[in-house]
């Protein structure tokens, strides 16, 4: 067995290499772009690999032949196999990679190091080995031809070594960086410039079923552990101990399966040696058909750990998609503000998929690797290393096409789902704006867009399903030919006398176990990528971060008297772009009111969304009561802070749920009183169904007066030490402006109020008002001040009044 270290070593050193690189790559590094010296280098370093490969055959093929010139001696057959299988691991790195020409990494550097150590050693035992006896003894005319191919590998490789060596220190590495135009909903590389609500895009490649290596998933995955197993705490085991008892119980479950795998072609082995003429094994005949009753997904084990495993599921998804709920809730507004409400609504409903794709992780993929090694560890004990070569061989060749062809298809079903979205948030837009596509009379027109999405996406969907059915074509033929190699094989052995016909009755029937396996993870394959696709966007919004957060020595403000102070704000939207805000100052008493006015784009909105703290401001600060607004918890800032929005939004819902939304816990009295206020509680009895008349989407079925006063009242009801109006009357005609407005003043007394108005004729009684123009303050005083200096406020006063006299004069 010591002639098998040589080709696990790699295998083993492989694999811890990959982990190691993607632990680097975790950290950001720079894209660069690989130069032309680099591209030389990779060429020899391509035909260096071709000459260790054509080497490593002939070596294996004169083990073979010394073995068959010394009586099928095993020692140098098994030595011959291990090479065969070192050869078949670096020409598999030969394979072509349809994402990108050959180059080396540092996983390469790592192996030839090692082949290099094995191949001492080997060239030690060669040289020795008549002493040793670790290799058997070679005869003289073999040992020589052994020596030099050995010498030859040993110089091919420190040429390797050190042309990587000294590319690696001259040139960059750019194999896993490097530019990429493709434009994901949700990047991961995303950098916060400016003041935190300005963010920078890079063009880092994407992570995706194309261009991740299986230790980005492994890494990728391992991010949802703490939303599966912990609470969000993440110091305690989430969900009841009956929960994890199941799922420790399900994992032993599995290892049974794989051991009765095992078991079942041995035991159809053993019932064909005990079956001929006379014998009834009764014994053997039961104890196959158990096995086969207990064996595989629809065995009983099988079943009986997927019922297990079915609260586990829905825990599990339960726990994903109210995580992902709660992140993209707890994100800043910019993000909202950047985003289609109907792609990040798609993103969020992947919980379901990414939950299936974990169940088939864990109880398809890993067993089917398991089964696949345990496969060749059978065959190797039970019949030679012969078999276990093909199998290994075969089942790489498999894969690898499978994940080759899967490249190419993972492209189309990219653009698949893409134009997929493109049909869905076609259909989004048209619905949530109803009104207005009627209003334009634009059916026709979002009718033939619809249909043109539906084509396109037809079209892409056509070159899904035509490759998949060539994939399938592809598989069955590799294993078809695995299949013919060990019967061929298995018969030549059976007509020397090595093998009887039991045994290969026993092998044909593990292949064909193996063949499920096998067919399953070409349709595996095709369904991570097809899962990732739908549902990397899913992943990646647990990448998004708030810009605004609290600080670590954020306090809370348990107390609010509402003094408001803007000390010197200056505030963009974007780094680099206009100013919204330029060098705002000015103080808000407690309990008094203040009025901003000024045209379309001079800052208004903006001031109330920085004083919620929607963003942060870029210079200067803004203090409640005396303290800076980024020095408190936003949940207890914002609760003593109510807003009336210019554009209401109710949920379709009661109109009771859409009051009580800001209070749950209100009475009916206190509902009832708020709507008073607002003017909208006589009117709500009026209909039908009163306070339990369901508003429709986006509270569509009111009037949007109806929905103002709905907001105003919710507003009342919570009963803020701050309230800020945006434009709150905008909506209402003149008549109903005049009724809440006497409420409005009514319920802000002894609060502090700041009213955005258009029409000045509502703010009249304001104790200050300002006025600005480009994101500066212009003006500032009292109305009857204002409009005696007959400066931007006087001349806005008497635009307006001479339109509101036109109105009245009009017939």
């Amino acid at each position: 067995m010591l002639s098998w270290t040589y080709p696990i070593l790699l295998w083993l050193g492989y694999i811890a290499s990959h982990i190691y690189q993607a632990l680097l790559r975790r950290s950001p590094v720079p894209a660069r772009q690989p130069s032309s010296r680099r591209r030389r280098a990779d060429l020899i370093i391509l035909s260096l690999l071709s000459v260790l490969c054509c080497n490593l055959v002939a070596t294996a093929g004169l083990y073979i032949a010394t073995s068959y010139s010394n009586k099928n001696d095993k020692a140098f057959m098994d030595c011959g196999l291990s090479i065969s299988a070192v050869a078949a691991f670096y020409a598999a790195r030969l394979l072509p990679d349809p994402d990108q020409a050959f180059t080396f990494t540092q996983v390469d550097l790592h192996t030839w190091l090692l082949s290099l150590l094995a191949e001492l050693i080997l060239l030690l035992y060669h040289h020795f080995g008549s002493h040793r006896r670790v290799l058997p003894p070679l005869v003289f005319e073999w040992g020589m031809s052994f020596i030099v191919l050995g010498s030859v590998r040993i110089l091919v490789l420190l040429v390797l070594i050190g042309l990587s060596w000294i590319t690696t220190q001259r040139i960059p590495d750019s194999s896993h960086f490097g530019d990429d135009p493709t434009q994901p909903l949700l990047r991961k590389d995303r950098a916060i410039t400016g003041s935190g609500h300005a963010r920078h895009y890079g063009a880092k490649k994407p992570n995706d079923a194309q261009n991740t290596s299986w230790t980005d998933y492994l890494f990728g995955f391992g991010k949802l552990f703490p939303f599966l197993w912990y609470h969000a705490d993440q110091t305690r085991p989430a969900g009841s101990k009956t929960l994890q008892l199941r799922a420790i119980f399900c994992f032993v479950l599995l290892i049974i399966q794989r051991a009765i795998n095992i078991i079942t072609p041995h035991q159809l082995g053993v019932l064909v040696v005990s079956l001929g003429q006379g014998k009834l094994p009764h014994k053997q005949i039961l104890l196959y058909v158990l096995f086969r009753g207990l064996q595989g997904q629809q065995g009983v084990i099988g079943s009986l750990r997927a019922v297990l495993w079915i609260p586990i599921s829905q825990s599990t998804y339960r726990r994903l998609s109210s995580a992902v709920f709660e992140h993209v809730l707890m994100l800043s507004l910019d993000f909202h503000l950047s985003k289609r409400i109907g792609e990040v609504t798609s993103a969020l409903s992947k919980g379901g998929t990414l939950n299936t794709f974990l169940d088939a992780l864990i109880f398809q993929l890993f067993p089917m690797v398991a089964d696949l090694w345990i496969a060749a560890g059978y065959f190797l004990v039970v019949f030679d290393a012969s078999y276990s070569l093909i199998v290994v061989t075969i089942t790489w060749f498999y894969l690898y096409l499978t994940i080759y062809m899967a490249k190419y298809r993972g492209r189309a079903r990219r653009e698949m789902a893409k134009r997929e979205r493109m049909m869905e948030g076609a259909k989004t837009d048209a619905l949530l704006s109803y009104e207005t596509v009627h209003q334009s009379g634009a059916v026709p027109i979002e009718m033939s867009r619809f249909q043109s999405l539906v084509g396109n996406f037809q079209e892409a969907e056509y070159s899904v399903f035509f490759s998949l059915n060539m994939l399938n074509v592809v598989q069955n033929s590799v294993f078809t030919l695995g299949t013919l190699l060990v019967c061929y094989l298995d018969a030549y052995q059976i007509s020397t006398g090595q093998q009887t016909v039991a045994m290969f009755v026993t092998l044909l029937t593990y292949i064909a176990q193996l063949q499920a396996p096998l067919n399953f993870f070409g349709s595996f394959y095709t369904q991570v990528q097809n899962n990732l696709v739908d549902a990397e966007r899913m992943l990646e919004l647990f990448n998004e971060v708030p810009t605004i957060t609290d600080a670590e020595d954020a306090k809370d403000l348990e107390t609010c008297r509402g003094r408001i102070s803007f000390r010197d704000v200056s505030f963009a939207y974007h780094q680099g772009q206009h100013q919204a805000l330029r060098g705002i100052s000015f103080d808000v008493d407690a309990g008094t009111s203040t009025a901003i006015v000024g045209e379309s784009g001079s800052g208004k909105s903006t001031i109330l969304k920085l004083l919620f703290r929607f963003y942060d401001v870029d210079q200067g600060a803004i203090e409640v009561d005396g303290t800076d607004i980024r020095s408190l918890r936003l949940e207890s800032l914002r609760s003593h802070i109510g807003v009336v929005p210019q554009d209401t939004v109710l949920f379709n819902d009661t109109l009771i749920y859409n009051l009580r939304y800001a209070k749950p816990d209100a009475t009916d009295d206190e509902v009832y009183t708020a709507c008073a206020a607002a003017s909208i509680h006589k009117k709500i009895l009026k209909f039908p169904q009163g306070y339990l008349t369901v508003v429709g989407e986006r509270g569509l079925k009111l009037s949007g007066g109806e929905r103002q006063r709905i907001a105003i009242a919710r507003a009342f009801l919570r009963s803020p030490r701050i309230l800020l109006l945006d434009e709150a009357t905008a909506s209402l005609d003149s008549a109903t402006e005049r009724q809440i407005q006497g409420s409005l003043e009514g319920v802000s007394q002894g609060r502090t109020t700041i009213t955005i108005a258009h029409r000045l004729s509502t703010i009249t009684e304001a104790d200050q008002i300002i006025v600005l123009s480009d994101g500066r303050i212009v003006e500032k005083g009292r109305h009857s001040v204002l409009v005696g200096r007959n400066g931007v406020y006087g001349q806005m006063w008497r635009k307006q009044n001479e339109r509101r006299a036109d109105a009245d004069a009009a017939p």
